[in-house]
């Protein structure tokens, strides 16, 4: 909270919501009261000058927002050189502003830059008139080692963070780092999956704070100015130098917008406020959709009503079903239309029931007329034919049937019991007649069979007598014995 609301404090000249930039902590209340600050401008109580000359960094951003130069802001931007820096620094500072290729150099600022592994760099910002450098200097060697160089214009929003600035760019600042990387991923496999080459995947969309770079202020030793006051007078520069630069093209040529100057909660805001709008209008335009989806859907289930004859389902009440559960969804739709066409669905489902039952009884109806004709005929046809196969069928159907007469239906049971019981005894009569036939049958191949064995069996016995051999009795007495009724006197006879 004590972050934000010093962020929050500091603005540019001019632009809204402009106020002073905060000013270091005040010195123990019993300091001497300081001496004033080179240039003859009496210090503000809540900057604290030093012997070397450091004004505060309230009077330093005034100085640089109201440079209306190059060169007035690069005498203002002087100062900076001015600050306790350590002699490696110095050193370094006037190495890289004579190093960079572009001049003249109006200021340099040692930071850390926070690359894409969020490691602290050490880095030297040199600011030229159209552009600012990242160089890396070695102190050890006194060398600069290699540089990167960013186009004002490539600047889109500055953002003082609770550690430094964060300077937004259009494209990637070096390289990408493993949250990108991963993000590329998702997107190859997204489209991979379904094989489209959409760039639509669920990572971050890519707008004007998508490409970042955090720089932080590495304050000389013992210096009175702090973090908050160095970022201060960092970013002031860097949206100077851009507006002078946009001044200073000419007319036809590519414009561009100096960098604003944003807190973390604005921009944050600013977020907030996009996505608010952008969901606001997916709301107005499904709205719309499901408004006039519905109005649709109401104009075909009223005209389904107007049609003469009618059947159940032509009543299209269904068409109702989705756009009244879309509309219901849909944010602020006209609340009269849901209810017009609920009320319309409503008297839909009743008519289509009272039809439905309607056309249940006109085919129970139909059926029953057709049952309980077919019924008579067959009853007719059967009394006269005693056949019940078609009277089967029909008494079937007419059970079916809804309210088939019951005098009909008993009449026709009775009438194939009827018959059925002819039939049946039909059938037991000619059984016993085929059974009385086989009967008879059997006793007169018997009766022959046994007169047949009875003439053998006393020729045999007379032979056998006579000749006393018994070959002329041991087939006849066989076939005796297989024989029904042979004479019992004459087997023992023969025996």
């Amino acid at each position: 909270a004590a972050y934000d609301s010093r962020a929050a404090a500091m603005r540019l000249p001019g632009a809204p919501g402009y106020a002073a930039p905060a000013a270091p902590h005040a010195p123990p209340a019993a300091a001497p009261t300081p001496p004033a600050a080179a240039g003859g401008m009496a210090p503000r109580p809540a900057a604290t000058p030093t012997n070397n000359g450091l004004s505060s960094s309230e009077s330093l951003v005034d100085a640089i927002s109201t440079a209306s130069t190059t060169a007035a802001l690069a005498e203002a931007l002087r100062e900076v050189e001015q600050w306790q820096w350590t002699s490696d620094q110095e050193a370094g500072m006037k190495r890289c502003k004579m190093y960079v290729p572009e001049q003249p150099a109006l200021a340099a600022f040692y930071v850390s830059s926070v690359n894409e592994w969020k490691l602290l760099q050490p880095r030297v910002l040199v600011l030229t008139p159209s552009s600012y450098f990242r160089v890396k200097y070695d102190q050890k060697s006194g060398k600069v080692e290699h540089y990167r160089k960013t186009p004002l214009r490539d600047v889109l929003s500055l953002e003082k963070t609770a550690d430094g600035l964060k300077i937004y760019l259009r494209g990637q600042d070096g390289r990408a780092g493993p949250q990108k990387w991963y993000q590329r991923l998702e997107r190859k496999v997204a489209q991979i999956s379904t094989g489209s080459k959409d760039n639509a995947f669920s990572g971050r969309v890519k707008d004007e704070f998508y490409y970042a770079r955090e720089y932080r202020p590495s304050l000389p030793a013992g210096a009175p100015l702090s973090a908050d006051q160095v970022t201060d007078v960092l970013a002031a520069a860097l949206h100077k130098t851009a507006e002078l630069h946009r001044d200073s093209l000419p007319a036809d040529g590519a414009p561009f917008e100096p960098p604003p100057v944003l807190t973390t909660d604005e921009r944050r805001q600013i977020l907030h406020d996009r996505k608010a709008a952008a969901r606001a209008e997916e709301e107005r335009a499904e709205r719309e959709a499901a408004e006039a989806e519905l109005r649709h859907a109401v104009e075909v289930a009223s005209a389904s009503r107007e049609l003469e004859p009618k059947t159940s389902s032509q009543i299209n009440s269904a068409v109702l079903s989705r756009p009244i559960k879309r509309a219901r969804r849909a944010v602020e739709a006209d609340a009269s239309l849901i209810s017009r066409a609920e009320q319309l669905k409503a008297e839909l489902e009743e008519e289509h029931r009272v039809r439905v039952e309607a056309e249940r009884l006109e085919r129970e109806r139909a059926e029953r007329e057709a049952a309980t004709a077919e019924l008579e005929a067959a009853c007719t046809q059967a009394a006269a034919s005693r056949d019940a196969t078609s009277l089967s069928r029909s008494l079937k159907r007419a059970r079916r049937a809804v309210d088939v007469s019951e005098e009909l239906l008993g009449r026709g049971e009775a009438l194939k019991a009827e018959i059925e019981a002819e039939i049946k005894a039909a059938r037991e009569a000619a059984e016993e007649a085929e059974r009385e036939r086989k009967r008879a049958e059997r006793e007169e191949r018997e009766r022959v069979e046994r007169d047949a064995a009875t003439a053998e069996l006393e020729a045999a016995v007379g032979a056998a007598a006579t000749s006393r051999d018994l070959v002329w009795l041991s087939k006849a007495r066989a076939r005796a014995r297989r024989a029904v009724g042979v004479s019992a006197e004459l087997m023992e006879r023969a025996d």
